[in-house]
């Protein structure tokens, strides 16, 4: 196949095929380089057409010559820049989306504001209130996500096992031992974790509901609950609220809670392909793709909802990183199946998966 019919089948992920094909390899180098910028670049540096269709047939332009010239390029941050970004994230105190709008911002604002409010005083009452708080919120930890991904991709790229992509590259974000996969970081997912331990709740405290479990508690014990925050934020703080209790009840409810969602984490982690299935099955539905995925999972085990700050813990991720990138095996991959209900079609995938617990 050329690059173009390669290219359309990774478009349409189905990267098994890919690799069924004898220039596999080359192509998925190729596709790590073909934003304009960079393939102008490396023609212009082995005096070739900017074809890459002829690129893929050349027999003269290697592997290995595309693989030098990634590693010529520019890629990495400095130490110095590195601390920069570090001391920065360091500021952060809290990760909050900014109110129920989370960051659908765009089509919350338009949905709940801009079609329900006609009268001008009550939209700039809004504005100077929710939704500045929510653009607020938004901002903020849309530029803590971008510059914490900065310093792990660059953990990462430091590893004389990676192999970078130059640009950014849809579905793709480093190459480990020639396989190319696309780097996810997430947190343990709530939804999971909520259906893990509902009927463990319900048994013992009467809800298979965390929140209104911490509601039922908090009226017991005379703690007053805010009104005007959304679920999660109020799970948050009625956690936190209990946390600060001297009565033995939320005493032993924080207990249990925090031993049952210790044990669904041990449980993952000692099943890792059912947590990487269940990631691929429930991904959004916008960005759906079926690409090679190395997920890092972050888990702050006494304070789960406290898990966004590991992102900016070089210390602790460079460590861990650096031991499961240099114990990855090509010849011993976790194969994934999984099945997307929106098309009603099975995919096949290879992925890693990584805890991070503090």
């Amino acid at each position: 196949m050329n690059y173009n019919d390669l290219n359309n089948l990774y478009k349409n992920n189905e990267f098994r095929r890919i690799d069924k094909e004898t220039n596999a390899n080359k192509f998925y180098l190729l596709r790590s380089i073909s934003k304009s910028k960079t393939l102008n670049k490396f023609c212009q540096q082995y005096n070739v057409e900017k074809d890459l269709n002829k690129i893929l047939s050349d027999k003269n332009i290697t592997e290995d010559m595309i693989i030098e010239f990634i590693k010529g390029e520019p890629i990495l941050k400095s130490t110095e820049q590195i601390k920069e970004i570090e001391a920065e994230l360091n500021k952060m105190n809290g990760f909050d989306w900014g109110g129920s709008m989370g960051n659908n911002l765009e089509k919350n604002i338009v949905n709940n504001f801009v079609k329900k409010i006609l009268n001008y005083e009550e939209i700039e009452d809004a504005i100077a209130g929710s939704i500045q708080k929510s653009v607020y919120g938004y901002t903020l930890n849309s530029w803590y996500n971008h510059w914490s991904t900065v310093l792990i991709e660059n953990i990462f790229n430091n590893n004389e096992r990676i192999l970078p992509t130059v640009d950014l590259v849809e579905k793709m974000d480093f190459f480990i031992d020639s396989i190319p996969f696309d780097l996810k970081v997430t947190y343990f997912p709530d939804e999971l974790m909520k259906r893990a331990i509902s009927e463990q709740l319900k048994e013992k405290y009467g809800s298979k509901s965390e929140l209104t479990c911490e509601k039922n508690i908090a009226k017991e014990l005379n703690i007053t609950i805010p009104k005007d925050l959304n679920d999660r934020a109020l799970t948050i703080c009625l956690n936190n609220l209990l946390k600060e209790s001297v009565e033995e009840k939320a005493k032993n409810f924080i207990r249990d809670l925090s031993r049952m969602k210790k044990d669904v984490i041990e449980y993952y982690r000692n099943n890792p392909k059912e947590l990487m299935v269940w990631l691929y099955e429930n991904q959004g539905e916008m960005r759906f793709d079926a690409a090679n995925r190395f997920y890092l999972v972050l888990v702050d085990s006494e304070n789960i909802y406290e898990s966004w700050k590991l992102k900016r813990n070089v210390n602790l991720l460079k460590k861990q990183i650096d031991n499961k990138l240099n114990s990855f095996d090509k010849y011993n991959l976790n194969e994934i199946k999984f099945y997307w209900k929106k098309d009603g079609k099975e995919y096949n995938c290879i992925s890693e998966l990584l805890f991070i617990i503090k």
